[in-house]
């Protein structure tokens, strides 16, 4: 074996170790080519006194010069190591974000019952609006266009009973709205988010 094919075979089994260790290692070796040469010896005996690159590597291994866990390729431990800088990001902004969650769905969840009763509100307004304009139109004799005959009179049992529905089905509205409005604040109290716990 000649200096290149045993400096070659060096560099292989050494590849997973830290490259300026295989530098180190290979211009070591190198220049016990070279004081061979000097005293009269040719490539292949330097190389047999040298031994083989296979025992110098596990020589080395031996001596924890070689670190087995560096064997994964530079491409496998940047990503692990990009994968680890992310999980930290990711945690450090998880701390600095979920404290702040409760109270982000408390302000939510008030928000919403608020809405909820005041549609339920504005649905029982439009809705008795409407039964009045109804027991309006038809208790009088009005005449919605020129020259048309005038709309027909209920009776007053009729209108009463129209005015009847407007109001309970306004009212059923507005405790419809009102009581999922206090169930969304019950929840509230019953994870704990209400400071108060005061049941309303």
């Amino acid at each position: 074996m000649n200096e290149t094919e045993f400096l070659d075979l060096l560099r292989y089994y050494f590849r997973n170790a830290k490259t300026e260790e295989v530098e180190e290692i290979l211009a070591d070796y190198e220049s016990h080519f070279e004081e061979g040469k000097k005293r009269g010896l040719s490539e292949e005996e330097i190389a047999r006194e040298l031994g083989s690159p296979k025992d110098i590597y596990n020589s080395f291994q031996s001596e924890g010069v070689v670190d087995e866990k560096a064997k994964g390729s530079p491409l496998k431990s940047r990503a692990l190591d990009m994968a680890k800088d992310a999980q930290d990001k990711m945690g450090k902004t998880w701390d600095a974000v979920s404290p702040r969650l409760p109270g982000a769905a408390e302000a939510t969840a008030r928000m919403t019952a608020r809405l909820l009763t005041a549609a339920g509100i504005i649905m029982a307004i439009v809705v008795l609006a409407a039964a009045g304009l109804v027991i309006g139109l038809f208790s009088t004799n009005l005449v919605p266009f020129h020259g048309m005959a005038p709309l027909p009179r209920f009776s007053f049992l009729t209108l009463a009973s129209i005015g009847s529905f407007g109001i309970f089905t306004a009212l059923s509205i507005y405790l419809i709205a009102r009581e999922g409005s206090r169930a969304i604040e019950t929840s509230l109290i019953g994870t704990g988010h209400d400071k108060g716990g005061e049941t309303k």
